[in-house]
């Protein structure tokens, strides 16, 4: 989302705090008579990552207590599991995600595959960092508890960030190898062998990657996206598409994830909400022309018919206007 069309902007320090003040004043006073929705909304979907900090010291300062657990207070269902989203950076949010997906009974392994399958290398790091920090816990070792086999080797692979940075130097040769690496560790042989696949989709830096796939076109009677399908199942193919999904085109790959959210009646709030909130201040412009361009309506008009109340209200507000 750009900051500069779409969060409120103070204009140096003094009207920054000015207005921090102003904010937490309005916020302070809806908790104690009843909840302002609106205007909860209003004050924390319009305002950038850093500004909602500076909202939550001010608060504190002001009201004598924590914005998180009044918050948590007066709201409820999806629209309290947004803000509270809001409240938190985006490593801090993933990292949370992350751990819900895989504490308690069952594992949601749709959320690991989407956050770790579609993560950068550097924010990969920080969400280690910051999931070590919030849960006192390994990333790596919660992962490696709660799945198994070649899925678990997959992520595990992708967790461990050993992904080459992009180079200026186009390596042909390594390209030509990966690719035929890739055919004949599957589509050429019986059975597949996942080591060599998972070693080069983990491990390759995305531009590299994007080259091998066009050539792989010259060994294999079938396009990367196919094999995969032909060679491997389950959860094991939902990550292999997903990764090749975004080394292709990373906000192509969250539009559809939001429109297959949105596809029934209703809508899968959860996804919706990760999604939106994970994204809101990385990359929300260009999947909001992603999405026009590829379902030929726009992001703001799917979400105003599939959702409702305040929730839909707080999910327009951050989705920053029509296209």
């Amino acid at each position: 989302l750009s900051r500069t069309k779409s969060f409120h902007r103070p204009r140096n320090k003094e009207t920054a705090a000015d207005d921090s003040r102003t904010r937490v004043i309005g916020l302070h006073y809806l908790f104690p008579a009843g909840v302002d929705e609106q205007t909860i909304i209003d004050i924390l979907t319009r305002r950038s990552c850093d500004q909602r900090r500076e909202i939550t010291f001010e608060y504190e300062r002001i009201a004598k207590k924590d914005l998180t657990t009044a918050l948590k207070g007066a709201l409820s269902g999806s629209l309290e599991a947004l803000i509270l989203g809001l409240m938190r950076s985006t490593a801090q949010f993933d990292a949370a995600e992350l751990n819900a997906s895989i504490k308690g009974l069952g594992t949601d392994e749709e959320t690991l595959i989407e956050i770790l399958c579609s993560r950068s290398n550097k924010e990969l790091v920080e969400i280690k960092k910051v999931y070590k920090d919030m849960f006192k816990k390994e990333l790596e070792k919660d992962v490696a508890g709660d799945t198994s086999g070649d899925f678990a080797k997959l992520l595990l692979a992708l967790v461990q960030t050993k992904r080459d940075e992009p180079s200026n130097v186009i390596d042909y040769q390594k390209i030509d190898e990966d690719a035929r690496s890739l055919y004949e560790a599957g589509v050429r042989r019986k059975g597949t062998d996942v080591a060599t696949w998972i070693t080069i989709f983990s491990q390759r830096s995305v531009p590299h990657l994007q080259r091998v796939f066009e050539r792989y076109k010259s060994y294999s009677p079938y396009d990367m996206k196919e094999s995969i399908r032909k060679e491997v199942k389950g959860d094991l193919e939902k990550s292999f598409l997903t990764l090749v999904e975004c080394f292709e085109n990373k906000q192509l790959y969250f539009a559809n994830r939001l429109s297959e959210a949105m596809k029934s009646k209703g809508a899968k709030e959860k996804v919706l909400t990760r999604i939106i909130v994970s994204r809101c201040e990385v990359d929300l412009m260009k999947i909001r022309t992603e999405f026009k361009r590829q379902h030929k309506r726009s992001l703001y008009q799917t979400i105003a018919e599939h959702t409702k109340g305040d929730y839909q209200k707080a999910l327009l507000s951050l989705c920053g206007g029509d296209d």
